[in-house]
């Protein structure tokens, strides 16, 4: 919508800006009523290679109140059809048949058109002919002293690339999983393409303009295809990401919903795959499962009176104890504490710190334990996921080689799309 509003507002400045209209003709003309019967209108656009060439044929209607006087336009109110009556098409508005670009408002319906007929436009700038597909097109076309608003409501039914073509002026986009993203279960693609432009201009070709709007269309899409999911990520620009705590496989608080909202998504889009970093994991995942190893080993064989206690949750004298009696056991010999400082407690809270660095070395997890943790996490996600029914287990991958990233002082998953 504020597309369409910026191409509008466009015309309009560019409305402003052009000459004044003509004087009164020399011969006025006017012409009340005009009926069609069995008319053809032939469209060609030579400007690619091969040439497009469309007709709309058994044309019928009217066109109303003809005339060639300045700001006076006619009402047009045709119907038709492309291939046969099973593709129809109708035309209304209003317009100057004299001169077009003066001022035209029409709207033009083209119903269940087979695709193929553009491939010419397709191989041109998607870089691949159409093998199947249906077409409903709603189009609506505003021009006022030559500036052009124009917008274009596509509806695409079991669209089906075919083979690559050699086009020099294709988008360069992967316009397959832009495709993917697009349907929903249905395999119908809806879109909202806007134009603007100047139509006197001799450059101007609407083709071009209506398929370098579907390139940057298209674009947004594949750089950012988990906001493209049917507006469910519109609030959040991080949505492929899943940020752990390090040495957790827990989801982050909010996650589960955000991951539901992905399975939504892509149970209505059943070309989607969905790919899970499943990667070992980090340095901070392992010296956060250290330190969290020793402290079990601390705790373990405590009182009953601090059974379910942090150690850090200890009074210091007892974590010193602790300590020492821990590195008895496991270090040789007796820990060396530097010359100390400061009162008692400074004292002990020191020698705390420095057991505690030299013991947790010893608690660091192995390989294994770093795969496990990875796969973990990745599970957790697909779990989430797959919460909603609709969505095919076979659709959502593991992925052992995508690694994992430190993000501040979390453990960044990405998730992604293809």
């Amino acid at each position: 919508a504020r597309a369409r509003a910026e191409a509008e507002r466009q015309a309009r400045a560019l409305a402003r800006a052009r000459k004044p209209p003509a004087a009164e003709p020399d011969l006025p003309i006017l012409i009340r009523r005009l009926t069609i019967a069995d008319g053809t209108f032939a469209f060609s656009d030579f400007v690619i290679e091969p040439d497009f060439r469309a007709e709309i044929k058994a044309v019928r209607g009217t066109l109303a109140g003809v005339s060639n006087r300045p700001r006076q336009v006619a009402e047009v109110d045709l119907a038709g059809h492309v291939v046969d009556r099973f593709s129809p098409v109708t035309i209304r508005g209003r317009m100057n048949p004299f001169d077009y670009a003066e001022a035209t408002d029409m709207q033009l319906v083209f119903r269940n058109i087979d695709l193929p007929v553009f491939n010419p436009y397709s191989g041109t700038y998607a870089g691949y002919a159409i093998a199947r597909g249906k077409l409903t097109a709603e189009l609506d076309y505003r021009v006022a002293n030559a500036a052009l608003a124009a917008n274009h409501r596509v509806i695409i039914d079991s669209l089906e690339w075919g083979e690559a073509t050699e086009s020099q002026q294709k988008v360069g986009l992967p316009v397959r999983f832009a495709t993917a993203i697009l349907k929903d279960r249905n395999g119908v693609i809806t879109l909202e393409l806007p134009v603007s432009g100047t139509v006197d201009d001799p450059e101007f070709r609407l083709g071009p303009l209506v398929w370098k709007a579907l390139g940057q269309f298209m674009g947004k899409l594949v750089t950012a295809p988990f906001r493209a999911l049917g507006g469910l990520f519109a609030d959040r620009e991080d949505a492929q990401f899943v940020d752990f705590a390090p040495g957790s496989a827990a989801l982050p608080e909010g996650a589960a919903e955000t991951l539901a909202a992905l399975g939504k998504a892509l149970a209505e889009r059943p070309a989607l795959r969905l790919d899970i970093p499943a990667s070992p994991a980090l340095d901070a995942d392992a010296a956060a499962l250290a330190e969290r190893a020793l402290d079990a080993a601390l705790m373990a064989g405590g009182r009953r009176a601090e059974a379910g206690m942090a150690f850090a949750d200890l009074p210091v004298e007892r974590q010193h104890d602790r300590l020492r009696a821990l590195y008895a056991r496991r270090m040789p010999g007796k820990p060396a504490f530097p010359e100390e400082e400061g009162d008692r407690e400074a004292r002990r809270k020191a020698r705390v710190a420095q057991m505690r660095s030299e013991l947790v070395p010893g608690f660091r997890p192995d390989a294994a334990a770093l795969r496990a943790l990875g796969e973990a996490r990745a599970q957790a996600v697909r779990a989430a996921v797959l919460a909603e029914p609709g969505v095919d287990p076979a659709r959502v991958f593991l992925d052992g080689n995508d690694p994992f990233r430190a993000q501040g002082d979390r453990v960044r998953m990405e998730l992604r799309l293809r």
